[in-house]
């Protein structure tokens, strides 16, 4: 499978995404939440800033995006990770309703270049599968791009 201009673009939106949490001292991750081709919030890895463990890219936009009113549009939506979305992601992705997530880099790819932290076996599309959600997930892409930003603010 493909993916067209537009998601490429929201991608790399989410890469620069990753970009901007590194200059903040956080782990380098980024996401968008799209709905209809709109994008409807964005959120950087806050963690080591905010001191929430929870506060990853996706759990960030996510939440956002419920502040913002955008909460009943969740299902069926799109997630662009910089990263693969670890499992407390991608269950979020499940409690959502979200449609569909895609990612750059693959967990595999991004560990070898961001040692530290926990690091999950699980993949996300195994987390998905393992829920009765139809969520489809699709990635890497664009792991090429992401992985030199990732390197760049790791450890």
């Amino acid at each position: 499978m493909t993916i067209s201009d537009r998601e490429r673009e929201l991608l790399r939106r989410a890469i620069e995404l990753a970009g901007e949490a590194g200059e903040r001292g956080n782990r380098p991750f980024g996401s968008v939440i799209v709905v209809d081709d709109v994008a409807v919030a964005e959120g950087r890895n806050e963690v080591s800033s905010s001191g929430d463990i929870s506060a990853h890219a996706e759990l960030v936009a996510l939440r956002r995006a419920i502040a913002d009113g955008h909460g009943e549009r969740l299902a069926g939506a799109t997630v662009y990770a910089s990263g693969e979305p670890c499992p407390m992601c991608a269950a979020a992705c499940v409690w959502a309703g979200v449609g569909r997530i895609v990612f750059a880099a693959s967990t595999a790819a991004f560990t070898s270049v961001i040692p530290d932290g926990p690091h999950f076996r699980l993949s996300c599309a195994e987390m998905i599968a393992s829920s009765d959600a139809a969520i489809v997930v699709d990635g890497p892409r664009l792991e090429e791009e992401a992985l030199p930003v990732m390197s760049r603010y790791a450890g």
